[in-house]
C-alpha cells in the first residue's frame, strides 16, 4: 500500500469574534487530538482576530481539514498562501504548536504587522510564520 503523498497548507483568516484564552485552548486541545488521529502536524498563530496556520501531512486529510477550516463558522475571509507537495514535514515534533499573540510579539515583531488580512503581505507573512515556528 502506498502513502499518500506530503502537502502542506498554509492559510490566514478572521475570527468571527474575538477570541478569550478559554476559546483558544479550546481550540489548540481540539487541533491537537484531530490532527494526532488523522497523521498532521502543524503551527497555528492567532493575533487581534487573525488566524495563521501551517499544516502538513497526507494529502487526503490535508485535503479533508482543508476543506474543514474553509467551513468553519469560526473563520472568515479564509485566504490559501500556499499549497504544495513537500519531501518532508517541518512540523515533526508538533500535531499542533500554537502561538498566542504576546509568544508572536515576543519572537516575531514583524508578524503583527502582515497579519491585516491584506493579500500583498502572505509572502511575507509566510516567512515569518515559518521562521517563528522554528
Amino acid at each position: 500500500m502506498s502513502q499518500s503523498p506530503l502537502i502542506s497548507v498554509s492559510y490566514i483568516s478572521k475570527a468571527t469574534q474575538d477570541m478569550g484564552v478559554l476559546a483558544l485552548m479550546r481550540l489548540t486541545d481540539q487541533a491537537v487530538q484531530l490532527n494526532q488521529k488523522l497523521g498532521l502536524t502543524g503551527a497555528l498563530f492567532y493575533e487581534n482576530q487573525h488566524f495563521g496556520q501551517i499544516l502538513e501531512g497526507p494529502r487526503t486529510e490535508v485535503t479533508k481539514m482543508w476543506e474543514r477550516i474553509q467551513r468553519d463558522p469560526r473563520h472568515h475571509q479564509v485566504r490559501l498562501l500556499k499549497m504544495e507537495e513537500i519531501g518532508e514535514r517541518s512540523f515533526t515534533a508538533w500535531s499542533m504548536r500554537f502561538f498566542l499573540a504576546k509568544e508572536i510579539i515576543a519572537k516575531m515583531p514583524n508578524l503583527t504587522s502582515v497579519l491585516d488580512g491584506l493579500p500583498e503581505n502572505d509572502v511575507e507573512l509566510l516567512r515569518l510564520m515559518r521562521i517563528a515556528a522554528e
